[in-house]
């Protein structure tokens, strides 16, 4: 009789190639999630270039879009007043998006009313997207049609996404305080946050130039990773939201711009031209405190429709806090243009230090 084998020497034969499988598919996606990571990190040194780039050309760095007014009472306030646009789309003619550049007028919104910006604010920015929040992202790179813009219904697709974002302000307690607000409020999800302590970053307000920077370029952050926010993301506020203390100027009474295409409803933070693509650090990177988001995308900022969580501003999760979806960390931009990996266990009153520009900390470079 010709040799052959068995039906049980098969089935074992396939019980060790599974074992094999099984001990070789945590290894392969490690070294996925590091190609992935390396990946990210380059991103970041892209958008580095282009701050510099942008920074030579004009002497300074762009201004964040999002900024602090600290004349604000009882205590310093978010303000959007330097036109409607962020720091991303300033820097674009710097890292080789000039075709989208040059489709920009920001002179108005970039979701203005009449559309005029939706061609060039609509691109897909590859380095904006980190490849480990794949999952989280729309489709296409777009965020799809929003139900209060008319201009996204009627090109069918939505704005550019982006898991990036300027780290505009910090107001972590300088002393690490928990539970200290001047408001008596608690925040679980950032129990060290407190407003009256609130610090510009590298992207402020106005022009940053490199001298304003004390603390120096190698100790402060200047974009961080975001990562996954998307259309079932609130912010706590909206296109009429000026300065923390005055609704948006009517056009002719100061520094005015044309309405946006969705009026009062709130900001779409994910977008990469949109101000509010900026954010504060209040506190440690990929706090998992719950929700992070609503349960249904596009959710009106009043909380109202089925199954509202009424998340806006709670900074939990991803929700205008420094989170990604690498293992234990996240990536950070330095204002010298060098990237590095934030670790979640990082002290907070470092991680304050880190963000301010003129703080006057001394930071130990084995602090992070």
């Amino acid at each position: 009789m010709r040799p052959a084998f068995t039906l049980i020497e098969l089935l074992v034969v396939i019980a060790i190639i599974a074992v094999l499988i099984s001990l070789l598919l945590p290894a392969v996606q490690s070294a996925r999630e590091a190609a992935r990571r390396i990946q990210c990190t380059n991103n970041l040194k892209q958008i580095g270039l282009g701050l510099y780039n942008y920074e030579s050309g004009n002497g300074c760095f762009p201004p964040s879009g999002e900024s602090t007014n600290f004349s604000a009472t009882p205590y310093p306030a978010t303000q959007f007043v330097d036109g409607g646009w962020n720091a991303l789309a300033r820097i674009l003619p710097f890292m080789e998006g000039n075709s989208s550049f040059n489709a920009l007028n920001f002179n108005v919104d970039y979701n203005e009313a009449t559309g005029m910006n939706f061609t060039g604010a609509s691109t897909v920015v590859a380095s904006y997207l980190c490849p480990s929040a794949a999952n989280r992202q729309p489709a296409g790179g777009n965020d799809g049609v929003d139900p209060n813009d008319a201009i996204t219904a009627f090109y069918g697709r939505g704005y550019g996404y982006d898991d990036y974002g300027p780290t505009c302000y910090t107001d972590i307690d300088p002393n690490g305080l928990m539970n200290n607000e001047p408001d008596a409020k608690i925040y679980p999800a950032t129990p060290y946050r407190n407003k009256a302590s609130r610090a510009d970053g590298l992207l402020k307000q106005g022009k940053t130039r490199i001298a304003e920077c004390t603390d120096g370029l190698s100790n402060t952050f200047a974009v961080g990773e975001d990562a996954g926010r998307d259309p079932t993301y609130l912010s706590p506020y909206n296109e009429a939201y000026y300065d923390g203390v005055n609704a948006r100027p009517i056009i002719g009474q100061g520094p005015a711009v044309l309405p946006s295409s969705i009026g009062q409803v709130a900001r779409r933070y994910w977008r990469w031209a949109e101000p509010d693509t900026s954010y504060g650090v209040s506190g440690q990177p990929n706090n998992k405190y719950q929700p992070s988001h609503e349960q249904t995308a596009w959710q009106p900022s009043t909380g109202t429709g089925s199954g509202a969580l009424f998340t806006a501003g709670n900074n939990a999760g991803a929700n205008d806090e420094l989170y990604s979806f690498h293992p234990s960390g996240v990536n950070v931009l330095f204002g010298d243009g060098s990237v590095h990996f934030i670790r979640d266990t990082i002290n907070v009153v470092t991680l304050r230090s880190l963000v301010t520009l003129k703080g006057g900390e001394v930071i130990s470079s084995d602090a992070y």
